[in-house]
């Protein structure tokens, strides 16, 4: 028989939201311990009170809820639990992090799903109840979730987690039997999925996927997550995320634009230690800092672009063994590379259109950076080493034409007078090494930097000037003499020729600060 019990936004038998602190089945236990039970097969969970319709403004009606599958688990009770008490974009809280926990003792599949009846639907008898036929939610959410895991045997392991106004829905699918030191692993994973898509959910939205990079690489052999969020009835914020041994990239997109990067992890020879790139990294994220203030770059999009550049060079993992590689990269070869993986990475805002009277004047902003390295010879003796970095900034804004004034354009005359102003940008840096029967024969720096910047002044609507101001400079340097010098210095002039000499060869976007 069918089993009616009362599940209320208001009601004293569901927990407090205090008990949903702890990340994943801690979490779930908790919440099991004080929720509703789901049900049987087949049987609807009544929610009535705050999260029920009024009917002719007296009281509310009860709308009826209705479980895939019975379960007394603790996922399906966190999942009530979410259901009740947060709003669809977080109810995925504790959630991943739960479902991961069970491969610590669990690896068979599993499938549950929480939906509301529509209200639309005559519940009046017995049989309407029971036989309610939901379409799926699985895969079908506004908002979603999913992290797939393949391990170094091949095995294909699936989460998906969906959720609308009217319910949640949650599925681990693996495709063969795990190990135990595959399901550790999958388990180990949990406290940085649950952080990935917490951050995601997050107002203002934060890009945390640090713990997702540090997998296991002896026993997992990629990771991807991809998430969906619906921010509004017209708009979502979507990110995509990649990470196997060779590689990383992520792109995540909404309405304010759009960013990717991608990091090569297939030339560990070129890395530098952990202190040399914290320093390239530092000054990739100042250049960046620059090129925003200069374009007038969205700020919670940089931060967005920051983080993520900084996560997808987090811990690299562990270079492979002396005797496998066939060059060995000396303390003067690493002097003119940057330490860092070659990546590339890209953020472009969505356009605006500002200007009533002038919708081609548009409010743009597009950055764009890479490393790429060469190491090539067929033997130690002949080896030729070279960095290219390289950088490029489009924008365009508009300002008040005085310091300190208000931009508020109308069609109103009376309210254009204000400066459009266009950017134009672009840096490279060039180094490059070779070696003659073992001895040091090529050492060049090449440097360049362009800044060009348009201002057009409007008074009253009318042009009063329209002038461009270009920055050029470049600069090349023989590096042979500090790196190959004919007297041999000691080991602390050398360590210090050295870090001299990788400063030199940072990438430069400001022209009057390159050497003259």
């Amino acid at each position: 028989m069918t089993t009616l019990t009362s599940l209320s936004k208001t009601s004293q038998a569901a927990p407090p939201p205090a008990t949903v602190e702890a990340p994943g089945i801690a979490a779930a236990n908790a919440a099991a311990a004080n929720t509703t039970t789901p049900p049987t097969p087949a049987s609807v969970v009544r929610l009535s009170g705050a999260g029920a319709p009024a009917i002719d403004g007296i009281g509310r009606a009860p709308l009826p809820l209705v479980w895939e599958r019975s379960g007394k688990d603790a996922v399906s009770a966190l999942i009530a639990r979410n259901y009740n008490y947060l709003p669809p974009t977080s109810s995925f809280k504790n959630l991943g992090a739960a479902l991961l926990e069970r491969f610590k003792t669990d690896d068979t599949n599993f499938s549950q799903s929480l939906q509301q009846v529509p209200q639309d639907l005559n519940t009046g008898t017995y049989d309407a109840l029971l036989y309610a036929q939901l379409p799926p939610l699985h895969r079908l959410g506004d908002n979603q979730a999913g992290l797939t895991v393949t391990t170094k045997s091949g095995v294909k392991v699936t989460l998906a987690l969906d959720s609308s106004d009217n319910g949640i829905a949650v599925q681990v699918q693996s495709s063969g039997k795990l190990s135990d030191d595959e399901r550790a692993a999958l388990a180990g994973l949990s406290t940085a999925f649950q952080k990935a898509i917490d951050g995601l959910a997050a107002v203002p939205p934060k890009i945390d996927l640090a713990g997702l990079t540090g997998f296991d690489p002896s026993v997992l052999s990629s990771v991807d997550l991809r998430s969906t969020l619906k921010l509004n009835e017209t708009d979502t914020q979507q990110l995509d995320f990649h990470a196997d041994a060779k590689q990383r990239t992520v792109r995540f997109n909404g309405p304010a634009g759009e960013a990717k990067i991608s990091v090569d992890l297939s030339q560990p020879a070129s890395w530098g230690g952990k202190e040399q790139q914290a320093k390239a990294l530092a000054n990739y994220l100042h250049q960046f800092d620059q090129a925003a203030a200069r374009g007038h770059g969205d700020a919670a999009l940089a931060g967005l672009f920051k983080d993520a550049v900084t996560q997808m060079h987090s811990d690299y993992g562990q270079q492979p063994a002396a005797p496998s590689q066939r060059i060995k990269l000396t303390g003067e070869d690493h002097a003119i590379l940057t330490g860092l993986a070659d990546f590339s990475a890209s953020l472009t805002q969505t356009e605006t259109s500002p200007n009533p009277l002038r919708p081609g004047e548009h409010d743009t902003f597009d950055y764009q950076t890479s490393q790429s390295t060469s190491v090539q010879g067929r033997t130690q003796l002949d080896r030729s080493i070279s960095q290219q970095q390289q950088s490029q900034l489009k924008a365009s804004y508009h300002l008040p034409n005085k310091p300190g004034g208000i931009l508020e354009l109308l069609v109103d005359p009376a309210s254009q007078n204000y400066n459009y102003i266009t950017v134009d940008d672009s840096a490279s840096s060039n180094a490059a090494l070779a070696y003659d029967e073992g001895a040091l024969s090529k050492a060049t720096l090449e440097q360049s930097a362009s800044q060009s910047t348009r201002t057009v002044k409007y008074l009253m609507d009318k042009v009063v000037d329209d002038y461009t101001v270009p920055f050029n400079a470049s600069h090349t340097r023989d590096l042979l003499e500090l790196l190959a010098p004919r007297i041999k210095p000691d080991e602390d002039q050398r360590r210090r020729t050295l870090d001299a000499v990788n400063q030199m060869i940072t990438l430069q976007p400001e022209p009057g600060l390159l050497p003259q």
